[in-house]
């Protein structure tokens, strides 16, 4: 009955020309048949017009290369197999299907599939019958070929009446799942259960790895309790695909629970096991629990390889713990582990990041002493990383360094060089080098548009910008919306408000969605100018178009309301603080300094006995604070008329620093307030260099969320994304 219903189900999904000659009794292509005698020149397999007359005599039937192994026989090349081939052919007696089936089981090894497909037609012609064994090594040449002619040969096996095996279905699937026909191969799966046919580890392992590549692991990993259900054990391989997949679906909490189960198994994790965990624990930030991890594989006597040292270095460089890579790259060397490029660039990208280029120099020269030669990335690297700290002339000679070292500069190269020159005013040679990129076939990228851009507009060529821009979008490369937000923010700085707007306006007819990036630069246009009721128009219309303002937007808004004495602050900072946002150190400052928000902000409060408020103007921050370790709770975190009361205004990074909103809105505090000059730049010189500090340990300076940034030389990651 099963057979029956097989023979139903696993016909050819697709039928060939009636003038297709019948090769193995399913239809099969002329061409296609043609082409596999073809593999090889007639020459070898014909002279003289006389059939299996090789040019590779063999006197004896021991003269061909027969190697008895754990695969049967194995031949240096193709002909000698063909040789061996044509000998067997004309033997007699004959030898047997068996050995057949090992020289054919060979060539497959070789990768010769049409051959093998040609091979058995001659087998047939010579009236050598074929068994399932056979049957199944053309099954798997198909599968490599065409899967569909692989049903047709399943069709054969059932017509003659042979019982196909689990090897035979777990080919198909494979084939299947080569030709990335997934969701047929899960299909013929089930139906190859429902048949009465139990898979088998491979054919598990199969159907497992091909749900992952479509993206459903967690289907995947549950067909981990199918296999105990039917009894068949999975292996290292088993778990490795699923583990591999749920970290880089970023879903490492559940590939830790595979890692148990394979644990509790018994089943002994690998490099591989380990190296992916590490992997997952890294791109979640986990860089502790990714530590541990090695340790561990390391006391387990299991060597990892340069990719696992290299990628836990990578990862706590870009958290600022460049120590600790330090560290692991020791262990490294102990271990006898090469590091690779890979290895240098991260720690030198580290290095960069904490604004430690000294250091990043030195293992650039550690690099090429170790003869590990430094690549375009390499370069590029150093020279972002002497361009952020304003040391143009090093990044020129770096820049250099890599043209004499025959190396070509790239995009990302140039775009960083050009990006410093601009940061330190050198318009001229900025514009030099940018003719050099042209002249040398470099195309501008959209990250390129935004150094210049951002570069023009600092440097007080406006009108240069501006016109670089309409160029831009007459041009194939059309602006994107960090593009838009220069501009925009350039226009609301210069006093072109009507002009900002009506760009703004454009980008819903250019099919862009305003983020929350240009919005927030519009409302604070809209601020510098008066214009409060529009703007609170504006910040209400952004979160009905479906994009709700961020912490960056709230403190932007605020301090345009504070600096008018606009009494709807008070309501902004307590909606902002309900939904978990803090306010930024100049935000703060306008607060504290402000008696009329304070005292709003206290009459908003209900200050309970037991209590005190205590305003720290030093320490920029709002709290309660508990005058009896036995007194009630006072102010419930629950009610939303304390949550000014409970808001710590903490000095945070602008996290869209292409406003310039920094210091735009510190320049503004401190000329209506009437401070010193030099007292207030030393606060936000003091504030900015530990936001900078924050940020290197955070990795965020390594990917900036905007390419316009303050600092206009963006992160070499972003460039080469």
């Amino acid at each position: 009955m099963a057979m029956k219903r097989l023979s139903l189900l696993l016909a050819p999904s697709s039928a060939a020309s009636p003038a297709s000659p019948a090769f193995l009794g399913f239809p099969f292509e002329r061409s296609q048949l043609r082409n596999m005698g073809m593999i090889l020149k007639p020459s070898l397999l014909f002279k003289d017009n006389n059939p299996f007359c090789c040019h590779h005599s063999c006197s004896s039937s021991g003269s061909y290369r027969h190697s008895k192994d754990k695969k049967g026989c194995s031949f240096s090349n193709i002909n000698d197999a063909l040789s061996a081939f044509n000998h067997m052919l004309h033997l007699q007696p004959q030898p047997s299907i068996v050995q057949f089936s090992k020289l054919l089981s060979a060539v497959v090894r070789m990768r010769y599939y049409e051959t093998v497909v040609f091979l058995c037609k001659q087998m047939e012609l010579a009236g050598i019958s074929h068994n399932v064994y056979t049957f199944n090594i053309l099954i798997n040449c198909f599968c490599h070929l065409h899967a569909d002619s692989g049903f047709s040969v399943l069709a054969k096996i059932i017509k003659l009446g042979f019982e196909p095996s689990v090897v035979t279905f777990s080919t198909i699937v494979n084939g299947l799942c080569i030709e990335g026909r997934i969701a047929r191969a899960v299909e013929f799966f089930n139906d190859m259960v429902a048949g009465g046919y139990e898979p088998n580890l491979h054919t598990y392992n199969t159907i497992i790895n091909g749900l992952c590549k479509i993206g459903d692991t967690s289907v995947a990993a549950g067909l981990l309790k199918k296999m105990d259900e039917a009894g068949c054990d999975p292996d290292v391989v088993t778990f490795n695909t699923i583990i591999d997949n749920l970290c880089k679906d970023r879903l490492v909490n559940k590939a830790l629970d595979i890692f148990s189960q394979m644990k509790g198994k018994s089943i002994k994790p690998d490099v591989i096991t380990y190296t992916s965990l590490m992997h997952g624990l890294c791109n979640s930030g986990q860089w502790k629990e990714a530590s541990a991890l090695l340790n561990e594989m390391m006391g387990l006597n299991i060597m990892p390889d340069v990719v696992t040292f290299s990628m836990l270095i990578d990862t706590l460089c870009k958290e600022g713990e460049v120590s600790e890579a330090q560290g692991v790259l020791k262990q490294m060397t102990e271990k006898g582990v090469e590091p690779n490029i890979f290895t240098y660039n991260s720690l030198m990208d580290g290095y960069c990041l904490r604004r430690e280029v000294v250091e990043a120099r030195k293992i650039l020269d550690v690099m090429i002493s170790k003869g590990c030669s430094p690549d375009v990335f390499s370069y590029s690297i150093l020279i972002n990383g002497y361009c952020k700290t304003k040391r143009i002339d090093d990044a020129k000679q770096v820049f250099d360094e890599m043209v004499h070292q025959g190396l070509i500069p790239d995009t990302v190269s140039y775009s960083n060089l050009i990006g410093g020159l601009f940061q330190a005013g050198r318009v001229l040679e900025a514009k030099e080098l940018l003719k050099d990129m042209y002249t040398e076939g470099h195309s501008l990228n959209l990250i390129t548009y935004s150094i210049l851009l951002d570069g023009l507009i600092k440097q007080d060529c406006f009108d240069q910008a501006l016109g670089l821009f309409r160029d831009m979008q007459n041009s194939y490369l059309k602006p994107d919306l960090a593009i838009y937000n220069i501009i925009i923010d350039a226009m609301c700085k210069s006093g072109k408000l009507k002009d900002a707007r009506e760009l703004f306006l454009e980008l819903s007819v250019k099919g862009l969605q305003p983020n929350v990036r240009v919005w927030t630069t519009i409302i604070n246009g809209l601020c510098k100018e008066g214009l409060l009721d529009e703007a609170y128009k504006a910040f209400r219309q952004m979160e009905e178009d479906g994009c709700p303002p961020d912490n960056c937007s709230y403190n932007v808004f605020i301090r345009g309301l504070l600096q008018h004495k606009d009494p709807r602050a008070v309501q902004l900072i307590s909606e902002m603080t309900g939904k978990g946002f803090s306010a930024d150190v100049h935000t703060t400052e306008l607060v504290v300094d402000d008696d009329l928000v304070v005292k709003q902000l206290l009459g908003s409060c209900e200050v309970h006995q037991g209590e005190k408020l205590n305003v720290e103007k030093k320490r920029c921050r709002i709290d309660t604070e508990k005058q009896s370790s036995s007194g009630n709770s006072g102010a419930k975190p629950g009610n939303p008329t304390c949550l000014p009361m409970m808001m710590h205004l903490e000095a945070e990074t602008m996290p869209y620093t292409s406003y310039d909103a920094t210091a735009m809105e510190g320049k503004d505090a401190k000329d209506a307030k009437g401070r010193k000059d030099s007292k207030d730049a030393k606060g936000r010189k003091d504030s900015k260099d530990a936001n900078e500090r924050k940020d290197a340990k955070n990795g965020k300076s390594h990917t900036p969320a905007n390419p316009t940034a303050v600092d206009s030389t963006p992160g070499i990651s972003i460039l080469h994304s």
